[in-house]
């Protein structure tokens, strides 16, 4: 199993983050494009080679992600599911669908691929900013949970802008 922290920065327009390793090392790094609409970022490895980019798509009902790595065969699409009480998200590569349940509230979320659970992806309350904890228990899977985690944040970003805008 390896671990992964993410944390944002207090003030900010876009986000610029390294994502650190249980050891406190950089081992991706988040570099969000500016946009006055949607959400694009590229991560990159610890060495700054780009890994993989997404993009939010525009016109759709509910939160769609579009992830392409840099091996441009490899695509990867997370999309939100409507739900009642939790919420449920999947996540379709080529290798397969990824379920995850979890609560944006308490941004608890599990992923599981055939029933078997690969990461987890959990917030540090009690924070001035976004800090949250990826536990990878599957590392073939960890561009993709990683992609998953900046994605889960962008929907409660999102979320929490416009609960902001209806008041």
């Amino acid at each position: 199993m390896k671990k992964y922290y993410f944390k944002e920065k207090f003030f900010k327009i876009t986000d610029h983050y390294p994502i650190l390793d249980e050891d406190g090392k950089k081992a991706f790094f988040v570099d969000q494009k500016f946009k006055f609409l949607g959400y694009e970022a590229a991560v990159s490895d610890s060495t700054d080679e780009m890994i993989f980019t997404i993009n939010r798509k525009l016109i759709s009902f509910l939160p769609v992600y579009e992830i392409n790595f840099k091996d441009s065969k490899k695509k990867m699409t997370i999309k939100s599911n409507i739900s009642l009480f939790r919420k449920s998200i999947d996540v379709i590569s080529e290798s397969g669908k990824i379920n995850v349940k979890g609560n944006l509230w308490d941004y608890e979320f599990k992923a599981y691929f055939k029933g078997d659970l690969i990461g987890e992806v959990s917030k540090k309350i009690l924070s001035f900013t976004d800090q949250y904890q990826l536990k990878v228990y599957e590392e073939d899977f960890t561009e993709e949970l990683i992609a998953l985690c900046l994605s889960l944040n962008n929907i409660k970003d999102t979320e929490k802008e416009s609960t902001r805008n209806n008041d």
